[in-house]
């Protein structure tokens, strides 16, 4: 191989998709000092951050039957009290008695079936659909809380102050019956499921993440259980907001708290339709905080610590002023990433654009910010307007008082919040396994014996 004709041939062909880094007036025309951008005093009054971060993990549940798998998410809320934080950070060493006083985190598990595993009576997809919907309906994402990530996902599809009391499903997982064959062209399901209008088959809530359409009866469900894990953290995310913008006195704590999401502000596959809904859901959050005269809140971030875009910040970073911030056009970003030119980047998945800050001690980092209220992150040149995003500012000087060197490209909330979702804790996949048989009752090395008829069987 490594003294093919045909493969060195092919290699001479190809370059890295990319802008060039050599090429300093592109990098320099897209970068702005961040204290000519408006609202610098606002990370003055930001005390507080919730970093949400999940870990999902499909595993066997024997060895024998590689095809049985148990899917398992975990998704931890880190919060930190920036004040004692830095406290415990300003003698010489670190005091990690006062670090521990600075955090907390709540964390919930759960567990949903792959390929192979059925609740007797339903197909393997059925399984699916029920399972996910009883994790969003009982799953509170906190401890001191009462609401759902179902009350959630329905929050979105209303207002903070007018939560929605069903969302629609467009198409019925069950007959497949879309637009004339269903009145109002939707299915409007309510938090207990509804019959479908065509086949009177039962439409769960959580058919609206739609991730039954990857569902694979035979094979891997890891993408479905990923798409399920990102929005219960982006939920989770909401709910907080939520708990703070219901309390009679919590807007002022709203303002003074950033939410730290691990990864992109965008949702892919089958649940990025979902991004509309927490575009509007954000962009009427906003529109309360300065009708109470907070002009630069919620700060609300992706922050990421891998991936294309981060490797490639890495290699520009020397092309960007410490203290600055890069606008990332489309045009650049489709040539970074090999794109056609009129490409029109992120319009179907992003709720936030992508900035590459370089701190002050010069470190990059990627990060995505939501727009003000109306304005479209990709799609039309508004949204490369820097103008168009008032919390880009406080939320970059945030970032940078609570940078940490665990690991590149991380911020401290981002580290501690990673570390409680961590999934599973210090172990490998054979304690997951393990914990699978023994809740399905499994012996350690089994044969599995059919316990009844499957559906369908004869």
């Amino acid at each position: 191989m490594v003294n093919s004709l045909a493969v060195h041939d092919a290699f001479s062909r190809w370059e890295v998709a990319q802008a060039t880094p050599e090429d300093e007036t592109l990098v320099a025309s897209q970068c702005q000092p961040l204290t000519a951008l408006a609202n610098g005093a606002a990370s003055g009054e930001v005390r507080f951050a919730i970093t949400v971060d999940g870990s999902d993990a499909e595993v066997e549940a024997t060895r024998e039957h590689p095809t049985i798998k148990v899917g398992y998410v975990r998704v931890a809320a880190s919060f930190i009290d920036l004040d004692k934080l830095h406290q415990a950070g300003a003698g010489e060493f670190v005091n990690p008695r006062e670090l521990r006083e600075a955090h907390q985190h709540a964390a919930f598990d759960g567990a949903l079936p792959g390929s192979g595993l059925v609740i007797r009576g339903l197909s393997g997809v059925d399984t699916w659909r029920r399972e996910l919907n009883q994790l969003l309906t009982t799953t509170t994402f906190d401890e001191d809380s009462t609401l759902t990530l179902a009350d959630m996902l329905l929050a979105i599809h209303g207002s903070p102050s007018s939560p929605a009391i069903t969302a629609p499903v467009r198409r019925c997982p069950s007959c497949g019956a879309t637009d004339d064959r269903l009145p109002g062209g939707v299915i409007n399901v309510p938090v207990q499921g509804i019959a479908c209008p065509a086949c009177n088959e039962h439409v769960y809530l959580g058919d609206v993440l739609r991730t039954h359409e990857e569902y694979v009866p035979e094979g891997s469900n890891q993408s479905a259980l990923t798409r399920m894990m990102l929005v219960a953290e982006r939920l989770t995310s909401i709910g907080y907001m939520q708990v703070l913008f219901s309390d009679p006195h919590g807007l002022d704590a709203l303002a003074r708290t950033i939410f730290i999401t691990d990864g992109p502000l965008a949702l892919h596959g089958v649940v990025a339709p979902l991004k509309r809904r927490f575009q509007s859901y954000l962009s009427e959050l906003a529109n309360h905080c300065v009708q109470n005269n907070h002009q630069a809140a919620p700060l609300v971030v992706g922050v990421e610590k891998s991936g294309r875009f981060v490797e490639h910040a890495q290699l520009i970073s020397h092309l960007i002023p410490p203290g600055s911030v890069m606008s990332l056009s489309t045009e650049y970003i489709n040539r970074m990433t090999g794109r056609p030119p009129q490409h029109r980047y992120g319009t179907d998945e992003f709720y936030g654009r992508r900035f590459i800050y370089r701190t002050t001690s010069g470190n990059p980092i990627v990060i995505t910010v939501p727009p003000r209220s109306g304005v479209t992150p990709y799609g039309d040149t508004t949204g490369e307007d820097v103008a168009n995003y008032p919390t880009l500012r406080p939320i970059c000087e945030v970032l940078d008082r609570v940078q940490t060197r665990l690991y590149e490209n991380a911020v401290i909330p981002v580290a501690l919040a990673h570390s409680a979702a961590s999934l599973p804790l210090g172990v490998g996949q054979s304690v997951l396994r393990a914990l699978g048989q023994r809740l399905l009752g499994l012996p350690p090395r089994t044969q599995i014996t059919q316990r009844g008829p499957f559906p369908g069987a004869h």
